[in-house]
């Protein structure tokens, strides 16, 4: 039987990350002014300003998480049933798996970070408004996905019928984007549709460093989840082998 090996992650992307994260701390806390620097300040818009930084990286991490890896499922549905791409179906699979466990972890801040947010803006810390309520959907429903999949295990229908709750997660994330544009709300839109929210480079240049560091930190724990699932799968195998060997007169 032949099995992927798995690769030595990137040891120095630990550094660069750490660094990254370093001089977006920097650059937000010091650098980057608040959005009343030269006028009056509005009453909500504290220290509190500052988890935009963070929560909109993680946000936008979280959304690409759950996409790609709806994409990726649709993709393990399709090789599956091709001749000779069963070793491409099962990367493809414990991709998605990677994927959707770091997603739920940035899902589970943004949905922390939000609402502390909110409480010093709207006056509580959670309100039904739509974006806010297809995130909570959106992170139920890949939690619903890892649930499935550490339950159906090895079974091959356990990891189709995971695949089929992923597949969902791609209209949904598209929901969570266009919220407020269809159905309203008050959740603010900073960065883009005219926000305004990002008026002076300084604040340019930390939104830019926060999201590369939370990017290249996506990446890095996708991949190390990626190489410890294709560990497993490969001590799985070893231990069948040692099964038939003992079995064997």
């Amino acid at each position: 039987m032949s099995r992927e090996s798995p690769r030595v992650g990137f040891p120095w992307m630990a550094a660069v990350i750490g660094l990254g994260i370093l001089a977006s701390l920097y650059q937000i806390f010091w650098v980057a002014p608040s959005p009343w620097s030269g006028g009056a300040r509005p009453d909500y818009l504290g220290i509190d300003y500052k988890i935009f930084y963070f929560h909109v990286s993680t946000a936008a991490g979280a959304l690409i998480l759950f996409f790609v890896c709806s994409l990726v499922s649709i993709g393990y549905l399709v090789l599956r049933r091709m001749r000779g791409m069963g070793a491409l179906a099962l990367r493809a699979d414990r991709l998605c798996v990677a994927m959707a466990e770091v997603g739920v972890v940035f899902g589970l801040c943004v949905l922390i970070s939000g609402p502390l947010w909110a409480k010093p803006a709207w006056g509580t810390y959670w309100t039904w408004e739509p974006r806010l309520t297809m995130a909570l959907l959106c992170e139920f429903l890949f939690i619903g996905y890892l649930v499935l999949r550490s339950y159906g295990g090895s079974d091959e229908m356990g990891r189709v019928i995971s695949a089929g709750v992923a597949v969902l997660g791609a209209p949904a994330t598209y929901l969570t984007h266009v919220a407020v544009r269809l159905w309203g709300g008050n959740h603010p839109t900073v960065v883009t549709e005219g926000g305004g929210g990002l008026a002076s480079p300084e604040m340019q240049v930390a939104f830019a460093l926060s999201l590369t560091a939370i990017g290249l930190l996506v990446i890095y724990l996708v991949h190390g989840r990626y190489r410890f699932h294709t560990l497993a799968a490969a001590i799985d195998d070893l231990y069948l082998d040692l099964d038939d060997l003992e079995e064997t007169p």
